[in-house]
C-alpha cells in the first residue's frame, strides 16, 4: 500500500523550541506518512491546524484523513500510517468514522477516516486541504458550505428548553440525585449558548464555532461564559439558578420571545422568589 518506504514511527519529534514549531513538525510528518499511501486521496487539517495564529501548547491535531472508498475501516483499524506509531499510548474509538489518538508526551490527536463523499456530509467549521489527490478541496468545501447554511435551532425554543431543563435540574438536585441534575445544568448552559449565539451579536465573530457554542465563547461572549462557568462550578441547584439568571441577564430585556410566564413559574415552583 505505500507509495514510498518513508520511515515513520518509532522515532520521537525532535525538540521544538516553541509550541507552534512542534505542531508544524507534527503536521510535516504527518503529511509526509499518508502521502506515502496509495490509499490516501487526500488529507484536510481542523481546527488550531486551519488557523495555525492559534496554536498554542494544548493544540490538538484534528484533522480527516480522506480515503479511497473501501480502504476506511483499515485504515481506522492499522494505525502504523500515523507517525511516531511505538509513542502512542492510546487510541480509543469514539464514533462510526473517527478516533481519538494520545502520544506518550500527552499530543492528543482527534480525526476521521473517510472516502470523498462521506467527507461532503461532515459537519465542518474551519478546515485547511494540505493534501489533494483528487475530489478533496471540492467535498470539504461543500461540506463546510451546508454547515454553515444549516438552520440552527429557533432561539425561543432553545431557551424554552433551557428553563425546563433548570427546573429538572432543581427537582433531581433536591432528590438527591446530583449526577443526573448536574447533567441537566450543563445541558441547559448549552441551550443558553445557542440562544445567544441566535440573538446576541459576538464580541468576535472571527471565532465563533458554528459547531460548538462553547468553543471559544470566553472571547465571543466573555460576560456570559463566565456566569455560565460558575454555573457549572456550584451545586446542582445553585448551578441552575446560575444558569435561569445568565439567561435573563442576556436575554429577557427587549425581546418578545422570552418565556417571562415559565421563568415566573420556575421561581415560583423552587422558591427562588427573591
Amino acid at each position: 500500500m505505500n507509495r514510498a518506504h518513508a520511515e515513520r514511527g518509532g522515532e520521537p519529534l525532535p525538540l521544538a523550541s516553541t509550541p507552534r514549531e512542534g505542531f508544524d513538525r507534527f503536521t510535516q510528518e504527518l503529511v509526509m506518512s499518508v502521502s506515502a499511501r496509495d490509499d490516501v486521496v487526500g488529507l484536510v487539517l481542523l481546527g488550531s491546524g486551519a488557523d495555525t495564529a492559534r496554536v498554542d501548547e494544548w493544540s490538538d491535531h484534528d484533522f480527516y484523513l480522506v480515503s479511497t472508498p473501501g480502504a476506511q475501516e483499515p485504515l481506522r483499524t492499522d494505525l502504523s500510517w500515523l507517525p511516531r506509531t511505538a509513542s502512542i499510548v492510546l487510541a480509543a474509538r469514539e464514533t462510526e468514522h473517527g478516533l481519538k489518538v494520545v502520544y506518550d508526551d500527552g499530543h492528543v490527536l482527534e480525526f476521521a477516516v473517510a472516502d470523498v463523499d462521506e467527507v461532503r456530509g461532515f459537519g465542518t467549521n474551519r478546515w485547511r486541504v494540505v493534501l489533494d489527490r483528487g475530489g478533496v478541496a471540492e467535498a470539504v468545501g461543500s461540506a463546510a458550505q451546508a454547515t454553515h447554511a444549516r438552520p440552527g435551532r429557533p432561539a425561543h425554543d432553545a431557551v424554552g428548553l433551557a428553563v425546563a431543563l433548570v427546573l429538572i435540574a432543581a427537582g433531581r438536585a433536591r432528590r438527591g440525585e446530583t449526577l443526573t441534575a448536574q447533567r441537566s445544568v450543563a445541558q441547559a448552559v448549552d441551550l443558553v449558548l445557542e440562544a445567544v449565539t441566535a440573538r446576541v451579536a459576538s464580541a468576535d465573530d472571527t471565532v465563533t464555532d458554528v459547531l460548538d457554542a462553547r468553543r471559544r465563547a470566553e472571547v465571543t461572549y466573555p460576560d456570559l461564559a463566565a456566569a455560565l462557568s460558575q454555573a457549572l462550578m456550584a451545586a446542582p441547584e445553585e448551578g441552575a439558578r446560575c444558569v435561569l439568571d445568565a439567561a435573563e441577564h442576556a436575554l429577557a430585556r427587549g425581546w418578545c420571545g422570552w418565556p417571562h410566564a415559565a421563568v415566573a413559574a420556575v421561581r415560583r415552583r423552587v422558591g427562588w422568589t427573591d
